[in-house]
């Protein structure tokens, strides 16, 4: 196993078998946080209990909302611009402990999520999130997505984050895909950025905070299966 730059152990990247994949179809690859789910009530309460702990006021969910997609390093420092190196080190402990604990407390699908997946069975689908895998990986077994998406890239997978574009693009070699065959849906700018790096289709979710710049935006993600160009096989 590989090691980061702090010398730790760096998690693998999840993949499925991509001879089993049909390449007759469009992939889709997602983004979690703000994309799929609903999750800024359980990482507010992980940033607002580091916070507390360091006697500090809590934050309402959508200042915290803010600082995300970007990972939990940047997280931090946006809702601490005050904390030094040793606060933030004791901050990025808090929010562990707390965040391992309640990964899905207030943390819904987004209402069209459910039938998406039903509508694009048979589509290779992955995952492209700057999610930590000691979080994303036992959310999606809470969520019962792991089984849904045919490779799983999080934020430590890979020595680059998004918006760099190296993740997205590992994703889609593990599928056995070129980038033309592929979508990546997302909701914030580092998404759409990340996808315009990759040269990959990109569509934001209406909900997202890349909406109104982006030129594809579906309020239903049931709608996916019917985009032009979209080959169903």
């Amino acid at each position: 196993m590989s090691q980061n730059k702090r010398g730790n152990p760096r998690r693998s990247i999840f993949f499925a078998d991509a001879g089993k994949l049909r390449a007759m179809k469009t992939a889709f690859l997602f983004d979690l946080d703000g994309t799929l789910l609903d999750s800024k009530g359980d990482l507010a309460d992980a940033a607002n209990a580091a916070r507390t702990a360091l006697g500090l006021a809590p934050l309402p969910d959508a200042e915290v909302e803010k600082h995300t997609g970007w990972g939990m390093a940047m997280l931090l420092k946006g809702v601490l611009p005050e904390a030094d190196a040793a606060g933030l080190e004791r901050a990025r402990e808090l929010f562990i402990a707390y965040y391992k604990a309640h990964l899905a407390v207030r943390s819904r699908p987004y209402p069209s999520v459910p039938a998406m997946f039903d509508v694009l069975a048979g589509h290779p689908l992955g995952l492209v999130t700057n999610k930590p895998a000691m979080f994303g990986a036992p959310l999606l077994d809470l969520l019962d997505w792991t089984r849904r998406f045919d490779v799983r890239v999080f934020g430590d997978s890979l020595p680059e984050r998004k918006p760099a574009p190296e993740p997205l693009l590992h994703a889609i070699d593990r599928l056995g895909y070129t980038k033309a065959d592929c979508v990546y849906v997302g909701d914030t700018p580092i998404d759409r950025e990340t996808a315009a790096a990759a040269g990959v289709r990109f569509v934001c979710v209406a909900w997202g905070r890349a909406a109104s710049e982006s030129t594809e935006v579906l309020d239903d993600l049931t709608g996916l299966a019917t985009l032009p160009g979209i080959s169903r096989g």
